[in-house]
């Protein structure tokens, strides 16, 4: 490596490149930030600490082979491929739609990348690899987990063991297996597909070779995951549940999966042999002597664009401030408050309708997050203990009567724009779109919660009239 960057013709062009990837990152740091909570501190997608140290070895492996190409005049069509990317980028944004302003981000590098070297499909592959570290993959995971239960309830039936299967139960006499996702088998599927893309990009050529790697790497991964799920019921079987990994079992299936990457390994080692000769050493040797003239107002314009497109630029400068002159504060008890992460504005009172005390809250965002939204997954209107009986929209208000031991609760909420209010986290998403379409990227949450007498159906039944008495910090 050091040789490479004290000797090669294309060191200043990687380096450019790199430089690049880290300034942007550097410059979105809200976005990368939003990786870091959901991605790299997450066991589904723990390796992601590894992707960005592979993007730049595959940079290095572009430039040995001679495929960063700097561009020697300003290219227009990459530019305006940057400009459309970026304001599809500021709309996702504003609007707080994380998988879209993930996507838009990593075209935005993209395009960078494009403005100062030729395109080619190794550059692609390499910024196209970065998305692994992006926790995105989650939509597979409901197809994966529904696929590993099918599996394993046909594998448990040559066994000989009485099983009973019901959604993602497994049932068997010693006790029940729940294939929950972190079950479903994703993160080998994720680690198999960058393994397996990684060594194709590195080693094959041939079409039929490059298919059948890529079917054993993903197939393997799905059978690994299947194997594992099966001896953990055999386990508890056997052990008659009292086995420690029926407790804990997170590395259990990575001692499954490590001869399996053996294998693959050997199996592609095997398709290697079967590539032309040299075809690879002859393309580094000629990209060794080639000369690379650097067009450096290229990287300039790329970096200005970066600059002007950036996250922190809208979420800092771009974002109006909560007003907080009428927020009273009343002091909510722990056991029902809901839990609200990333920093919005809390408003809270205690008002009273029909000799029934309210605990009343507005939760109030500036948009300055972009996780901070009310609709973020890991916001929770009520206590994960409480047993939900029911769950109705009225109006602008969603109404969830819970039990909590003998005692019922009710609560409700809705959520609110500078313009609209609205009962459902799809209507709040679609609410949000619209105000991002005007530039407004406020959004919040307004909530109540009381405990009922005996039931809560006089409650509900006076809830519209008491929601708009009552007094709610708005924007």
């Amino acid at each position: 490596m050091m040789a490479f960057l004290a000797k090669h013709p294309a060191r200043n062009i990687l380096l450019t490149l790199v430089g690049l990837a880290l300034f942007w990152a550097l410059i979105n740091a809200p976005v990368m930030l939003t990786l870091w909570r959901h991605g790299f501190d997450d066991g589904t997608y723990s390796h992601s600490y590894l992707i960005p140290f592979i993007f730049v070895y595959l940079l290095v492996v572009l430039a040995r082979r001679g495929e960063l190409q700097p561009r020697q005049s300003v290219y227009l069509p990459a530019v305006l491929a940057f400009i459309i990317c970026a304001v599809g980028f500021y709309f996702a944004l504003t609007a707080q739609l994380s998988l879209l302003y993930w996507t838009f981000s990593l075209l935005l590098l993209a395009s960078a990348c494009w403005i100062v070297v030729h395109y080619t499909l190794g550059l692609a592959y390499a910024i196209g690899f970065l998305l692994f570290m992006y926790p995105m993959w989650g939509a597979l995971q409901y197809v994966l987990q529904h696929l590993s239960v099918f599996a394993v309830m046909n594998l448990m039936n040559l066994t000989g063991i009485p099983t009973y299967v019901e959604e993602t139960s497994v049932m068997i006499p010693e006790g029940t297996f729940v294939i929950a996702g972190g079950c479903s088998g994703l993160r080998y599927f994720i680690v198999s597909l960058a393994i397996g893309s990684m060594f194709v990009f590195l080693n094959l050529r041939n079409r039929v070779s490059v298919v059948k790697f890529m079917a054993l790497a993903i197939i393997g991964a799905l059978i690994t995951n299947w194997i594992r799920i099966v001896a953990l019921v055999l386990i508890g079987h056997f052990t008659e549940m009292q086995s420690d990994l029926m407790h804990d079992h997170n590395n259990f299936g990575w001692y499954i999966y490590a001869p399996f990457i053996i294998l693959l390994f050997w199996y592609g080692e095997k398709l290697i042999k079967q590539e032309p000769a040299d075809v690879l050493q002859k393309q580094e040797e000629a990209a060794a002597l080639k000369t690379y003239r650097q067009y450096t107002p290229n990287a300039i314009i790329a970096c200005c664009l970066i600059v002007l497109s950036s996250s922190v630029l809208q979420l800092n400068v771009l974002t109006s401030p909560i007003d907080t002159d009428n927020c009273n504060q009343y002091q909510l008890e722990s056991e029902y408050a809901p839990y609200l992460p990333y920093g919005p504005t809390i408003c809270t009172m205690q008002q009273r309708a029909g000799g029934i005390a309210y605990h009343t809250l507005s939760a109030l965002y500036n948009g300055d997050d972009p996780d901070g939204k009310p609709t973020q997954y890991q916001v929770h209107l009520a206590p994960e203990s409480w047993q939900e009986l029911r769950r109705l929209e009225n109006g602008s208000w969603t109404i969830r009567i819970f039990r909590n031991g003998r005692e019922q609760h009710f609560i409700a909420y809705s959520y609110i724009t500078p313009t609209e209010q609205v009962a459902s986290e799809t209507a709040m998403k679609k609410a949000r779109i619209s105000s991002a379409l005007k530039g407004e990227r406020r959004s919040g949450l307004l909530w109540a919660h009381a405990q009922c007498p005996n039931n809560c159906d006089a409650v509900i039944q006076q809830w519209p009239a008491v929601s708009q008495a009552f007094s709610f910090q708005q924007f």
